[in-house]
């Protein structure tokens, strides 16, 4: 199963990323911006993709991914939820990498990319 420690090693690839806590749940930001976090006794992470990528893998497998939208005052899209125990680490690795390029600055991911 995917840990938090793996996590962490997948977000942290990528630059100006940093490590908070949320909720009291560990998490992960690009320029103060939320894009990946371990929740439910680390058993799920949640990855900021886009709604159509997380529409795709809900619909690929919904034993596996859920849509997760945060219902306060206004319901706003947060991303998508993935079962740790039934996924590879190469599928959570690509999840944080969507999501990282998904909040990073443009200019921040072309400099990544010009590596």
């Amino acid at each position: 199963m995917i840990t938090l420690d793996d996590i962490r090693r997948f977000a942290t690839a990528f630059p100006e990323v940093e490590e908070f806590t949320h909720f009291r749940l560990p998490s992960f930001r690009v320029r103060k911006k939320p894009f990946a976090g371990v929740e439910k006794g680390d058993r799920t992470a949640v990855s900021s993709v886009s709604q159509q990528e997380a529409a795709d893998a809900v619909a690929d497998d919904p034993a596996i991914y859920e849509k997760v939208w945060r219902t306060a005052a206004t319901k706003m899209w947060v991303g998508l939820r993935v079962d740790l125990a039934k996924v590879s680490g190469e599928r959570v690795q690509e999840l944080v990498e969507r999501a990282w390029r998904n909040k990073a600055p443009k200019r921040v991911v072309a400099a990544y990319d010009a590596q």
